[in-house]
C-alpha cells in the first residue's frame, strides 16, 4: 500500500516536472519565434501503466527476497548440520585414539609379563633379536629387579646400548 503511495507522488512529481518542461521549452520558443513544439502529454492510463509496472517490480523483489530468505536458511540449516557432525567426528576420533592406546597399553602390558615369566636367559636371546626401540619400551615397564636380570644375560655391548636408551628421556 505504501508502495502504492510512493509511486503515485513518483508518478505526480513526474507530471509536475514534465509540465514545468513543457511550460519552459515554450517560453524558449516564443523567445526564439519559431515554431511551438509540444512534449509529450502525461495521460492519466500512462500513469496507471507506470503504476502497475511499479508494482510488478515489487512483486517480483518480494519473490527474490523470499527466495534469498529461504536459501539462506537452507545453508544456515545446513551449516549447523556441518558443525553438529564435526563435533561428533572429532569425538569419535578421540575415542578411536584412547581405544588405539588402550590398546597398545595392553599389548605392552601383555609383553611385559610374558618377558617378567621367563628366564632371563631366554627373555635375554630374544630380546638381542628385538629391534632396539621395541627392547627399550619393554624393559622400561618392567620391575627394576626383573630387567637387571635380563640386561645383565645380554651381550655387553647390547647391554651398554639399551642402559644409554634407557637414560634417555621417553
Amino acid at each position: 500500500m505504501g508502495a502504492i503511495v510512493l509511486a503515485k507522488m513518483v508518478l505526480s512529481g513526474l507530471y509536475i516536472s514534465s509540465h514545468y518542461l513543457a511550460e519552459e521549452a515554450l517560453a524558449k520558443q516564443e523567445e526564439k519565434g519559431s515554431e511551438q513544439v509540444f512534449p509529450p502529454v502525461i495521460t492519466e492510463q500512462s500513469l496507471i501503466k507506470k503504476e502497475q509496472e511499479l508494482k510488478k517490480k515489487e512483486e517480483e523483489i518480494a519473490k527474490k527476497e523470499k527466495e534469498y530468505l529461504a536459501l539462506k536458511e537452507e545453508t544456515e540449516a545446513k551449516m549447523a548440520e556441518l558443525n553438529e557432525l564435526q563435533v561428533k567426528l572429532a569425538n569419535y576420533a578421540k575415542k578411536l585414539a584412547q581405544r588405539e592406546e588402550a590398546l597398545k597399553d595392553a599389548k605392552m602390558a601383555h609383553l611385559v609379563s610374558l618377558y617378567t615369566a621367563m628366564e632371563p636367559a631366554k627373555a635375554a636371546a630374544i630380546m638381542e633379536k628385538l629391534r632396539m626401540e621395541t627392547v627399550v619400551k619393554i624393559l622400561r615397564n618392567m620391575k627394576g629387579k626383573a630387567a637387571g636380570r635380563i640386561v645383565a644375560m645380554m651381550s655387553p655391548e647390547k647391554g651398554a646400548r639399551i642402559s644409554e636408551e634407557l637414560s634417555k628421556d621417553r
